[in-house]
């Protein structure tokens, strides 16, 4: 076993310590003819920066996997269904991602499973790892056991407090002493920095300076409007994100309609359209409500019911999988869960293969801005923040740290510019 970890805050170049390592290893140890470096993340997000990232590598295009581990666990148990039959298993359903997870691992500890591993990925790399729960670090460690292993995390950016303390950093802690890294290679703007420094270290914030402010936005939506519209005019160029720990409230939801609508303020800066980013759980939900697909259902009303929408890749995706089924195996009903179940697995497989389209003003939850980073940050920090002060700062310290050249907090209200996570 052999492992190299990196850890250190945002920006800091802790993927591009791992793509330097890796070039250095496979510079004194070249792959054999048959092969692969095995790149694993939890967040697809992670998993495309991932795949980018390797293919800058000299001579590494089509000699890496780059996939999440919940899509690893999963070929993993498909693989060895035999072995899971004769360790008196069963395999849990695809969506069951915990569950396939210790599986995976369960298997990664049996020894031909182990040769598999030595034999196929000498050399694993691992991104974003205080992500992982812990039958997902239990896939680590047993992977690791095979080879030479590349780890990066933080876990100061861990946004799931369910996860804490993370689980991955006991196992590294006996295995190596992690290197620290420190700078940012993100932005080298001092307002930028000074602000991430403050919220990491649960110091007081600056709110007035040039390129990172706080501003109260009380009071009716024409202001929080305002103020978003005069950060998307004023910015000089570049993308913009509109950032949000919680939707609930529609305190960022509202000022991004009315900003969409016409020009607002003093200034009449406007229309701009902001572009929610979809969330997987609410679409599945959305597109399975059109369909209205029953138990028991015959497999001809459950063809038509999907024929109304097959524009949606989604359902197109859906509608060929049942009529194959019809076709090769004679099915004539079908349980509205499997469909549902279906219909999800096409979305990670969407989620998972295509590129993400980036637009000029997108809007999403700091959780879907992970492993990101944008020109311009907007940050609405609403009533509706449940989590603790802990929680917070990790956040907002997310939310900031995605910006390169500006960040504007907007607050529901000029109490909580007295509150954590702005004081400590």
């Amino acid at each position: 076993m052999s492992v190299m970890a990196f850890e250190g805050p945002a920006g800091s170049g802790k993927t591009h310590r791992l793509m330097d390592e890796l070039a250095s290893e496979l510079r004194a140890r070249p792959l054999n003819s048959h092969q692969r470096v095995l790149a694993l993340t939890f967040m697809h997000g992670s998993r495309r920066r991932l795949d980018a990232r390797l293919r800058t590598i000299d001579g590494l295009t089509g000699r890496f996997e780059a996939t999440t581990l919940d899509s690893f666990a999963w070929r993993l148990t498909q693989r060895f269904r035999r072995l899971v039959a004769s360790l008196g298993r069963a395999i849990p359903p695809e969506s069951e991602y915990s569950a396939t997870c210790a599986l995976a691992a369960a298997l990664l500890e049996r020894p031909v499973v182990r040769a598999w591993m030595r034999m196929s990925y000498p050399i694993i790399v691992v991104d974003e790892a205080q992500d992982l729960s812990p039958e997902r670090s239990s896939m680590i460690a047993a992977c690791a056991s095979e080879g030479k292993t590349f780890l990066a995390f933080d876990e100061f950016q861990c946004l799931d407090a369910t996860l804490l303390p993370i689980s991955i950093e006991t196992w590294l802690r006996n295995h190596c002493a992690p290197v620290s890294l420190t700078g940012c290679r993100r932005t080298s703007d001092s307002e930028l920095l000074e602000a991430a420094h403050a919220v990491r270290e649960g110091r007081a914030l600056k709110p007035n300076g040039r390129k990172f402010k706080i501003i109260a936005t009380p009071g009716h939506v024409n202001l929080a409007a305002t103020c978003l519209a005069n950060a998307i005019a004023w910015r000089q160029g570049g993308n913009v994100a509109v950032l949000t720990p919680s939707r609930q409230g529609g305190f960022a939801e509202n000022a991004v309609a009315r900003v969409a609508q016409g020009p607002v303020g003093r200034k009449q800066n406007g229309p701009f359209s902001v572009v929610w980013e979809s969330n997987d759980k609410v679409e599945l939900q959305q597109t399975w409500d059109l369909l209205g697909i029953t138990d028991d259902c015959a497999v001809a009303e459950a063809l038509s019911a999907l024929a109304v929408h097959r524009k949606n890749p989604i359902v197109k995706a859906t509608y060929a999988w049942l009529a194959q089924r019809r076709s090769r195996t004679g099915l004539e009903t079908v349980q509205a869960a499997e469909v549902k179940r279906r219909l999800d697995r096409a979305i990670s497989q969407r989620r998972h293969y295509a590129g993400r389209v980036e637009v000029r003003f997108a809007a999403m939850s700091i959780q879907q801005a992970k492993n990101r980073e944008f020109d311009h940050v907007i940050v609405f920090w609403p009533y509706a923040v449940r989590a603790g002060n802990e929680q917070k700062r990790r956040l907002l310290y997310n939310a900031i740290t995605r910006a390169k050249r500006s960040c504007t907090v907007l607050t529901q209200s000029a109490e909580m510019l007295r509150q954590p996570p702005f004081v400590p």
